[in-house]
């Protein structure tokens, strides 16, 4: 963790107003934990979890997916304009329905994880790879609770359209290579070696 730590405090943000940092990997992978863990190292950094864009779905086999047009409106217009200060409305998981409103306030800068994060046209500071084999991450998956209510349409889900799809993209674009630190998903964060993958643009010198 020191040499991150060190990173951020060296870094000069693309956008010239806060550090923008792309946590990505497959589902479950452990890109929420791992944004929480940086919650409680890097308290001046704002989160934005992926599965706030959560929406249902009317699908045969899907009951829900990030519904993109909401993260581009609330999340991607503003921070690729610079803005400190915006609104969102997170999804209301146990009252099935879109929650209140939720104001953010960036200070030194903001931490997004999702999947396919990388994709995002943000010109990032700092990219993060989650890997975890597939079969971990779909063993985490079908654990969740959401997961055990829709049982043998959750294997479906997971099986049939999700991890084909994050497989893809992997191939497609090897974020692995791409990513400014690689983390181990399936072991404790605190025991990571935070070493870049290769040099970071805009760290003073």
């Amino acid at each position: 963790m020191t040499e991150i730590a060190k990173l951020l405090s060296e870094l000069v943000p693309k956008n010239d107003e806060y550090i923008t940092i792309a946590i990505d990997g497959r589902g479950a992978s452990g890109k929420t934990t791992l944004a929480e863990f940086l919650r409680a190292k890097l308290p001046r950094f704002t989160i934005i979890n992926g599965d706030d864009f959560f929406e249902p779905l009317d699908h045969p086999i899907l009951w829900g997916e990030f519904n993109e047009e909401r993260f581009r409106d609330e999340v991607l217009r503003p921070i690729k304009s610079g803005r400190h200060d915006f609104t969102i409305r997170p999804y209301d998981f146990p009252a099935g329905k879109l929650g209140r409103s939720r104001h953010l306030r960036i200070d030194q800068g903001v931490i997004i994880e999702r999947c396919f994060s990388f994709q995002l046209p943000i010109n990032w500071d700092i990219t993060i790879w989650v890997e975890s084999p597939s079969e971990i991450c779909l063993k985490r998956g079908l654990q969740r609770d959401g997961a055990k209510a829709m049982g043998e349409r959750a294997i479906a889900a997971w099986t049939e359209i999700w991890q084909p799809k994050e497989s893809r993209c992997i191939a497609e674009t090897s974020p692995r290579k791409k990513a400014d630190f690689v983390v181990d998903g399936t072991q404790d964060f605190n025991h990571e070696e935070w070493l870049p993958r290769h040099p970071v643009e805009g760290i003073i010198k």
